[in-house]
């Protein structure tokens, strides 16, 4: 009965599913032919810090409603221009937390832990800033060995 009531599901939900919506652009134009950017341009003070990023903007960027330009990813040449701030966040945050581990990892293998992460050990932890710039090298071969996360018999169990 339960198998029935799981296959009815299933089928249910697979004739049911809406198709996903494609997000195209319709309400971005350019920005040269946008009203409220034009506007903006023509009250805007006639100095360098503002023409040039207008013309910019008018040449290459899409405008909304508003007047304000907005960077759609419905191209991939401006894709680009997002994904290569977030891949260095990503590759700048996981710098700092190897950093970190690994001056963990090296403080707990010298002994007396406790008292090198209040008083930081700084060539060591220099060194430690040093080799984590190749840091998803390191991920890698960490998760290839088995090294990367620990055991479950290594993981302390509070008795409550």
């Amino acid at each position: 009965m339960k198998r029935l009531l799981a296959l009815i599901l299933a089928i249910f939900l697979w004739v049911n599913i809406v198709p996903p919506a494609l997000a195209e652009n319709t309400t971005l134009v350019p920005c040269n032919k946008s009203p409220a950017f034009v506007e903006r341009v023509k009250n805007a003070p006639d100095s360098y810090y503002t023409t040039k990023p207008f013309k910019a903007y008018s040449e290459n960027l899409l405008c909304g409603d508003d007047g304000l330009p907005h960077l759609p990813l419905d191209r991939l040449s401006l894709a680009f221009d997002v994904i290569t701030p977030i891949a260095m966040f990503l590759y700048i945050a996981g710098w700092i937390g190897w950093t970190g581990r690994s001056y963990l990892i090296a403080i707990r293998k010298q002994g007396a832990a406790e008292e090198k992460e209040l008083f930081i050990d700084v060539p060591l932890f220099v060194g430690c800033m040093l080799m984590a710039f190749a840091w998803p090298a390191a991920v890698f071969k960490e998760f290839v060995t088995g090294e990367l996360v620990a055991k479950d018999e290594e993981i302390p169990i509070s008795v409550r």
